[in-house]
């Protein structure tokens, strides 16, 4: 487990009621393998302890989010304003 995806970065404070808006998935768990997830499910489950949502780091494409893209009056992407606080998450 390598932590919470909101925790994993960080953003300007003048985005922050954006990104947190856009990115239903901030509560995440972000994880090494979908095996590693897997086993995070069960152990949840083995434990009555609820429900959460993980993300594979092995299941990301590598530079799915590196195309050019156009936006509205030249405005930044919400995707490049974040900077991993850990760059070992990164695709």
């Amino acid at each position: 487990i390598l932590g919470r995806l909101g925790a994993l970065a960080t953003i300007p404070e003048k985005y922050d009621v954006a990104i947190s808006t856009a990115c239903g998935m901030l509560d995440h768990i972000v994880v090494q393998t979908t095996a590693g997830a897997q086993r995070c499910i069960e152990f949840l489950r083995k434990h009555d302890l609820g429900r959460a949502n993980f993300v594979a780091l092995d299941k990301l494409q590598k530079g799915a989010h590196d195309r050019s893209v156009e936006t509205p009056e030249g405005a930044p992407r919400l995707f490049d304003l974040i900077q991993p606080s850990n760059f070992a998450v990164t695709p």
